[in-house]
């Protein structure tokens, strides 16, 4: 029988989903919560392809910078797939911005006398 994720349970390496996390019934039984919570509806909204239907539930704060709030429902929202592809787009791709000449203007005064 393989043992699933528990908060009280020492780390055993990994990422807690490489962990079990989201195997275990109490995720099961949150996720399943909040999407009732939700009424199935996408909360997040932030893809064009967003279908409404919500069929993934997102950690607010990230589940490995806070494992303590897992499981509460409070840090959980419903959406759909788009959506929660979109908010990993976010946090891996970081914002640049290429072609980009920064001009220095000054006044014209280079002497500090």
């Amino acid at each position: 029988m393989r043992a699933g994720y528990h908060p009280a349970m020492p780390d055993r390496g990994g990422t807690l989903k490489e962990q079990g996390f989201y195997k275990t019934p109490a995720w099961r039984r949150i996720r399943l919560q909040a999407l009732q919570r939700d009424h199935y509806i996408c909360q997040l909204r932030l893809s064009s392809r967003c279908t409404g239907i919500a069929t993934e539930v997102h950690h607010i704060q990230e589940l490995e910078s806070r494992p303590d709030l897992g499981l509460s429902l409070d840090n959980l929202t419903s959406c759909c797939w788009y959506c929660h592809e979109e908010t990993k787009t976010r946090k891996s791709k970081p914002k640049t911005i290429s072609g980009v000449r920064v001009i220095n203007i000054t006044d014209g005064s280079d002497d500090e006398s």
